[in-house]
């Protein structure tokens, strides 16, 4: 028996979760043209760090950025610091900014060695708003961490109004709650984070990462949430790997910032930023909660400023920053879908009641519970299947 109906219909339109995935590369950062897309910072670190950012000229003359062609498999941009001097001023670092702003977007991080790890460290690739008073405008920490640390923080940054509400739907783990810099029963400038769970196995910063060839981070920011995926080199999918990025094929995100924040409200003309901080705010504050860097040192500048062997694994070995951009007409039919899906399900509730007499119920419990029902009512060839709702396929 073949009968068809308005969910077949609907079951052979496009409105399937894998074509929704459409995005267009806008943006490639990458050997061939990299540092000309970014502004060097040459100021005295916001962050109060030991550190000199040099300019352009002067960190390409000193070997601290450099387009490396040997050291591994493809070409990367190398970023590093000073390991050669003692300046009592602070050790010779970069921080560079992107010339070009973004709201939305789906930022594809391929990173081969990270700085991490080492003590007085506090690297960090990030986005923040190009205009405005910190932290209007927003900030969003992709990889960050300091001293010592094995794992990897995400972390918000906004004005008053916006928290992580959901618990769930991510791997991570809240640390902080609320994105408010200023909230109460959180430290100064903190933020709301989410740290990455913790695989003594694969470790997501430090030398340990690094030691497994770096791997691959993903930013998703649409007006309703802002994720972050992450993928060990062994394990990066392959749609990543050949330019057709499908992030509903990855599964759970690491860290999901969602319901408790209007993110267009917070988030806006944000510019990607890659820099190395030495002591400062965080590595510095934090130097004695470390037992294995205190050891070495009383104070986190004191540790910087005379041991600058110790900082020639400290640097940035990027193969690439890709920016896509969901397509428009991708962004439209999910929005059709949804409006669709929504029409379907009440549909579903007022049928089911008449044709099982269970109730309205999910498609699949319906079937459970009263399949006799259904062959009787001339559903028989009917299987529930799934889309972003659930529907009756009849064949």
């Amino acid at each position: 028996m073949h009968k068809t109906s308005a969910l077949t219909l609907l079951a052979s339109t496009s409105l399937i979760p894998s074509t929704l995935a459409a995005y267009t590369l806008v943006e490639s950062y990458d050997p061939t043209n990299f540092f000309s897309k970014f502004h060097f910072w040459d100021k005295k670190d916001p962050t109060n760090g030991f550190v000199q950012y040099k300019p352009l000229r002067s960190a390409a003359e000193s070997g601290l950025i450099a387009i490396d062609t040997k050291s591994g498999t493809v070409p990367a941009i190398y970023i590093g610091v000073d390991h050669s001097t003692k300046d009592p001023a602070g050790r010779a670092s970069v921080r560079i900014s992107s010339k070009k702003s973004y709201n939305h977007g789906l930022f594809i991080f391929d990173i081969e060695h990270s700085p991490g790890g080492i003590c007085g460290t506090w690297p960090a690739f990030w986005m923040l708003s190009d205009g405005g008073k910190w932290p209007e405008g927003g900030e969003i920490d992709i990889f960050e961490g300091a001293n010592d640390d094995r794992h990897n923080k995400m972390t918000l940054h906004t004005t008053l109004g916006c928290t992580i509400q959901k618990m769930s739907g991510f791997s991570g783990k809240v640390d902080t709650p609320n994105c408010d810099v200023n909230a109460q029963g959180q430290g100064k400038n903190t933020g709301c984070g989410i740290k990455h769970p913790v695989v003594k196995t694969q470790e997501t910063f430090g030398q340990g990462m690094n030691k497994g060839g770096g791997g691959v981070w993903v930013t998703s920011w649409t007006s309703s949430q802002i994720s972050v995926y992450h993928f060990h080199r062994s394990q990066v999918p392959a749609d990543i790997n050949n330019g057709k990025p499908n992030p509903t094929k990855w599964g759970m995100p690491v860290a999901k910032f969602a319901e408790g924040c209007a993110i267009d409200k917070y988030f806006k003309n944000l510019n990607i930023i890659f820099n190395i901080a030495l002591c400062g705010d965080w590595a510095g504050g934090a130097w004695t909660q470390s037992k294995g860097c205190s050891a070495k040192a009383p104070t986190c500048q004191q540790y910087v400023q005379n041991n600058p062997q110790v900082f020639k694994d400290a640097y940035w070995m990027i193969r690439s920053v890709k920016v896509y951009q969901e397509d428009a007409g991708n962004r439209k039919q999910m929005q059709k879908m949804k409006m669709v899906g929504r029409e379907v399900q009440n549909w579903l509730s007022r049928r089911w009641q008449d044709f099982t007499e269970v109730g309205p119920v999910n498609v699949d419990q319906a079937w459970e519970r009263d399949p006799e029902t259904l062959e009787k009512r001339g559903f028989g060839d009917c299987k529930p299947s799934f889309l972003p709702f659930d529907y009756w396929s009849c064949r």
